[in-house]
């Protein structure tokens, strides 16, 4: 029987948020202090001004999402407290079925590719994550460009 983590490409990516005003700071110290890397960094319009920035760490993974207000978000976007990424987001959500969790979000272009959303008892929101070829374009950005380091 196929679980959850089998389908999972990556180790966890911790979900946080903050306000633009701290990005620059809070990336640059983030790379600084945790030996971190800048994987991918795209922008979702949909949410009106949203980035989401992944960084890779031998210390824990983070994907931040950064804005200044939740006004228009999915209660279950707010709630994401973790991101997988997998090959496969239509047969972890199948597998998640079974395990009778919540589906917030089925297969959903984005982006970077593909996300999608279940729900474990307890308010456990995860998000998964697929890339596409299209999404490849946002991998390894210019961090001098974006001012996260000079």
């Amino acid at each position: 029987m196929e679980t959850l983590s089998s389908l999972y490409t990556s180790k966890e990516y911790i979900r946080i948020f903050i306000k633009f005003k701290d990005e620059k700071d809070f990336i640059n110290s983030y790379i600084k202090n945790f030996n971190a890397k800048v994987e991918y960094v795209f922008e979702m319009p949909k949410y009106g001004q949203l980035r989401v920035v992944a960084l890779t760490s031998p210390f824990g993974n983070i994907s931040v999402v950064i804005t200044d207000s939740f006004d228009g978000f999915p209660e279950y976007l707010i709630n994401t407290k973790v991101l997988y990424w997998t090959d496969d987001i239509d047969k972890v959500i199948a597998v998640a079925k079974k395990e009778n969790f919540i589906i917030h979000q089925e297969k959903t272009p984005v982006p970077i590719g593909y996300q999608g959303r279940f729900e474990m008892p307890g308010g456990y929101v995860v998000e998964l994550a697929e890339v596409n070829d299209g999404g490849k374009k946002y991998f390894n950005p210019d961090l001098e460009e974006l001012g996260y380091i000079s």
